[in-house]
């Protein structure tokens, strides 16, 4: 293979995966691969391991994704109707590391010592919105989560524990703003907690930077795991909030995390490119 062959073959291997991996129109930095590639998604393969202590489970729901890539990949396990989150499988307790520099916005919790036949159901969930311009507006959000070091009274306060059973109708503590599949939720405004919140003293407005340990993973009946989900801001609207009547901002787009951003281990002598973000997770390579 002469010189020029070789350079069509790399220019072509760099269109087709930058392609595959972030093809999208977003506010972002990022609007071509990486100059730098070592260490950028190494971890997917280990991710997709069956017998990795933490691996992939279920991706989002395609029909509400609006925004990239519709498939996650694998593994292919069928998600439930709207389901808009990427499961991690992980033992419980695992840190939950920030993949970027952003802001604590709101959280709810409606963690119960059982639902139904499976105890406990760790349900608390967790949002935050990038700072940086890299992901200008992006939503963070992770669920499924045992606890968190921002949440000081969160299981510690009696006023601020895990209920005696789920009850989906009701939202037994919230405070600031969270995401659902069709509708940004505003406690004090579109939404309030049936408990008052202030117990679980929760530090929202407060600005975390990349790596920073924000919560820890939890489980539901015996299976251990935590899920995160991610709204990218576009210049598009979103055909979904627009059709739905849905309340929210409609440039905002739930997207495949695994498939729609670039990522890469984080330790505090790792640098990182503009626009890639950290596995949320100390990797063990």
């Amino acid at each position: 293979m002469n010189k020029i062959t070789a350079y069509i073959v790399l220019v072509l291997f760099v269109v087709v995966f930058h392609f595959d991996q972030n093809a999208h129109s977003a506010s972002s930095a990022l609007t071509e691969p990486p100059s730098d590639m070592s260490g950028i998604n190494e971890m997917h393969k280990v991710l997709l391991k069956k017998n990795s202590k933490i691996r992939f489970g279920t991706h989002a729901d395609p029909k509400v994704i609006t925004l990239g890539p519709k498939k996650g990949g694998k593994p292919g396990f069928k998600p439930y109707k709207g389901k808009h989150s990427l499961d991690i499988d992980m033992p419980l307790d695992t840190p939950i590391l920030a993949p970027i520099d952003m802001t604590f916005i709101g959280f709810k919790s409606n963690s119960a010592k059982k639902k139904k036949k499976m105890k406990p159901f760790d349900d608390l969930e967790m949002c935050f919105e990038s700072n940086t311009k890299d992901w200008t507006g992006m939503i963070v959000c992770f669920y499924h989560l045992r606890t968190s070091p921002l949440m000081k009274g969160h299981l510690v306060n009696n006023e601020c524990s895990r209920i005696e059973n789920y009850d989906i109708k009701k939202i037994a503590y919230g405070e600031g703003r969270v995401f659902g599949t069709m509708i940004d939720v505003i406690f004090g405004e579109t939404h309030k907690s049936s408990r008052d919140p202030k117990p679980c003293q929760a530090e929202l407005g407060k600005q975390i930077k990349r790596g920073e340990v924000i919560a820890f993973s939890g489980q539901v009946g015996k299976h251990e795991f935590s899920s995160i989900k991610i709204k990218v801001k576009s210049d598009k609207q979103n055909p979904l909030m627009l059709k739905k009547k849905a309340q929210g901002d409609i440039y905002l787009h739930w997207v495949q995390p695994a498939k729609f951003f670039y990522w890469k281990c984080f330790t505090p002598q790792t640098e990182f490119s503009e626009g890639v973000l950290a596995y949320p997770f100390k990797c063990n390579k």
